[in-house]
C-alpha cells in the first residue's frame, strides 16, 4: 500500500455541517468530499470527475488537524424570489481560522498516489478548503509505504462510532480516556454523488459514519495510521459507492 501525507495551511476554511441550514456550523476537519475535491482540483477534474477517479480504486484516507479559532460571517444574498419582502436572505456561516491540516491518501495502486502528490505539487487549478476564497498552500509532501499502530489519538477523523467501539471492548481492556462533549462527535457524511453533469446538480448516493475527535482520547483498541512530524494520523477505507471492502 502506499500513502502520501499532504500538509497545508490555510488562513480560513469551513465545512458545513449537514445538521445546520441558516446557520452554517463548521465541521472541525475536512469531511470525506473535501478530500475528494481538492484532490481533484489539484489534478485539473471536474467534480463529477474527482468523484469517479476515486470510485476506480478503494483508498485509504486519514485527516489530522488544528485551527487556532473560530469566527462568524453574516452573508446577505438574493434569492430566486420576486415576493416582495423575500428578494434576499441572510446566512451565517462559521469559519475556522489559521489551519494546518495533513491530509492522507493511500491506495494499492501506487501510481495513483504519486500522481496525486505531484498534483498537489503542481496544481491545475487553485486549491482551496471549504468557500471558494479559502485558499490553501500546500507544505509539504511526504510519501510511505507501511502503517503504525497507535491507541493516542486527538484532532483527527475516526471511523465508525468511536465511542461506541471504545465501550463495546470494555470487557477485554478497561484501560482508556475518552471526553465528553456536548457537541456530536459521530455523523453520517456523504462519501459519492451522483451527477447531473461535471458541475451539475448532485445527489448523495454513499454515506459513512465517522468520528471527528477534538482533545486527546487513550483508546482500548489499536488504530492503524501514519506518525508524520510525530502526530498519528488514523487511516480507514473511503466507502464510496463502489466500495468493495
Amino acid at each position: 500500500m502506499q500513502y502520501c501525507v499532504i500538509e497545508i495551511h490555510t488562513q480560513t476554511a469551513t465545512f458545513r455541517n449537514p445538521e445546520f441550514q441558516n446557520f452554517h456550523k463548521s465541521l472541525l476537519l475536512p469531511p470525506p468530499t473535501t478530500l475528494i475535491g481538492v484532490a481533484g482540483a489539484a489534478l485539473g477534474f471536474s467534480p463529477k470527475a474527482a468523484q469517479a477517479y476515486f470510485e476506480e480504486d478503494t483508498f485509504w484516507i486519514g485527516v489530522y488537524g488544528t485551527s487556532r479559532g473560530q469566527t462568524k460571517d453574516l452573508w446577505k444574498y438574493k434569492t430566486l424570489s420576486n415576493e416582495e419582502g423575500k428578494e434576499s436572505s441572510i446566512v451565517l456561516k462559521e469559519i475556522l481560522y489559521d489551519n494546518h491540516f495533513f491530509l492522507v491518501y493511500g491506495c494499492e495502486n501506487a501510481d495513483k498516489v504519486k500522481e496525486i502528490e505531484q498534483a498537489f505539487l503542481s496544481p491545475v487549478y487553485a486549491l482551496s478548503l471549504g468557500n471558494n476564497d479559502s485558499v490553501a498552500k500546500v507544505i509539504k509532501t511526504q510519501l510511505y509505504e507501511e502503517v503504525a499502530t497507535s491507541r493516542l489519538i486527538e484532532n483527527c477523523l475516526i471511523e465508525g462510532d468511536i465511542i461506541d467501539e471504545v465501550l463495546s471492548n470494555v470487557e477485554k481492556d478497561m484501560n482508556f480516556s475518552i471526553y465528553s462533549t456536548s457537541e456530536p462527535i459521530v455523523f453520517d457524511l456523504p462519501t459519492s454523488f451522483m451527477y447531473e453533469t461535471d458541475y451539475g446538480i448532485r445527489r448523495v448516493v454513499a454515506r459513512q459514519q465517522i468520528s471527528f475527535i477534538g482533545n486527546a482520547m487513550k483508546l482500548n483498541i489499536d488504530k492503524q495510521g501514519i506518525f508524520y512530524k510525530d502526530k498519528f494520523i488514523p487511516v480507514f477505507p473511503l466507502k464510496t459507492l463502489n466500495y468493495a471492502g
